[in-house]
């Protein structure tokens, strides 16, 4: 295992034994393996987006709907009014209809019979026509009670400064100003009232009501349907994720293989940057899967223990501690295996440094004049001082560890 990650290793930093990898070619390997990766991550999140998602499953409107139960006689006109008129309502160049085939298809079968009646309602022109009158309405409602509250305000100012006899302004103007306001609030109110009993009398509004006030046992059914996508979704969404990058990173690892055998040193040397190139998405989502979706289904009753306690910091201490853990631990696999003390002398000797020390020696050095350090031993085999540091004898060749 040592050896082959030694290798590996080699083969990510060289092009050969006898070629070192030149700093340029090395930098322009770098730019290569960031690019890819950014590419290789836009086309993950493409990919993923085919996925069926949480929210086009069960739309926001229909949740309240529906789960929330947030629909009430005094209000279901107010909340259906901006999904009626989404069509009409929005400009952006990159907008999409909630009423898309595509995306209704997608939707929880009550979710669905939902966004077909509203569908309904939006293109029936008389109700699209009251909608739109009553949006109009209640804008300008909206621009009167905030002139109303500025003249409000503005005659209650005047008013205090008269008692306090600070200057004497006559107030009439003032109140009759507030008055005229308040009236005409009062006038577009009725307005909107007869409006939306106009609305709630046809009989698509009637049945899309009927929807939106599901029995409890139907929205029993409604909730565990959504709980259990959402336990299913993140194990779904892994699975689809993997089958874009399983694919990709099959096809490196044989090309890999293939130039090694083929003892071809630039395309192994590619080849190597690309599958760790095309492994790390692979291992980010995993360790998404393995931190969100794990700990808070297969702990359910840990977690509802803390929270029932106010002591949910406890597991992101806890959590936060075992990857110090694991950080700690690869670290140390690291130092051990890959820069260890050996390595490390290897290294300094190659260039012509101090083994202890790390400065540069005078040629034909036998000790350190910085440090004191001796740089030569005695070789086992052939009884002849070869350097400390190196792995064979500079004379007989044999092994002197």
């Amino acid at each position: 295992m040592k050896k082959q990650i030694a290798a590996f290793k080699a083969r990510l930093t060289s092009v050969s034994k006898e070629e070192p990898l030149n700093k340029l070619s090395l930098t322009a390997i770098i730019i290569l393996d960031i690019i890819i990766l950014n590419v290789l991550f836009i086309g993950l999140n493409d990919h993923t987006q085919q996925l069926t998602t949480l929210y086009e499953y069960m739309p926001v409107e229909a949740k309240s709907a529906l789960i929330d139960q947030d629909w009430t006689p005094a209000n279901r006109i107010a909340k259906l009014q901006p999904l009626v008129l989404s069509d009409r309502n929005n400009v952006r160049y990159r907008y999409n209809s909630p009423f898309e085939e595509r995306r209704i298809k997608q939707m929880h079968p009550a979710a669905r019979t939902f966004y077909k009646q509203a569908k309904a309602i939006s293109e029936n022109s008389e109700l699209h026509a009251l909608f739109l009158s009553r949006q109009k309405t209640v804008n300008e409602r909206d621009k009167t009670e905030r002139a109303f509250n500025q003249a409000k305000q503005s005659y209650d100012t005047q008013l205090l400064e008269n008692i306090a006899h600070v200057a004497e302004i006559n107030t009439n103007a003032t109140s009759t100003t507030a008055q005229q306001y308040a009236q005409r609030i009062d006038r577009l109110t009725g307005e909107i009232r007869i409006i939306e009993q106009q609305i709630n009398v046809a009989p698509a509004v009637q049945q899309l009501w009927k929807t939106v006030s599901p029995g409890d046992a139907a929205r029993d059914q409604i909730v565990a349907d959504y709980k259990r996508f959402q336990f299913r979704f993140p194990l779904k969404e892994l699975a689809w994720q993997l089958l874009f990058l399983i694919p990709i990173f099959g096809v490196f690892y044989w090309w890999n293989n293939r130039s090694i055998k083929k003892e071809n040193p630039i395309q192994t040397l590619l080849t190597s940057h690309l599958l760790i190139i095309a492994s790390l998405p692979i291992i980010l989502k995993v360790l998404e899967l393995v931190i969100d979706l794990i700990p808070r289904h297969f702990f359910k009753n840990l977690f509802e223990f803390l929270q029932a306690l106010h002591l949910m910091a406890l597991w992101h201490y806890f959590l936060i501690f075992a990857i110090i853990a694991f950080g700690l631990g690869l670290v140390c696999l690291i130092q051990r295996k890959l820069f260890n003390k050996q390595k490390v002398m290897e290294k300094r000797l190659a260039k012509g440094h101090c083994t202890a020390c790390n400065k540069r020696l005078p040629a034909g050095s036998k000790a350190c004049p910085f440090c004191g350090k001796e740089q030569q031993k005695e070789c086992p085999a052939c009884h002849q001082e070869t350097p400390i540091g190196g792995t064979y004898c500079i004379h007989c060749g044999s092994t002197v560890e």
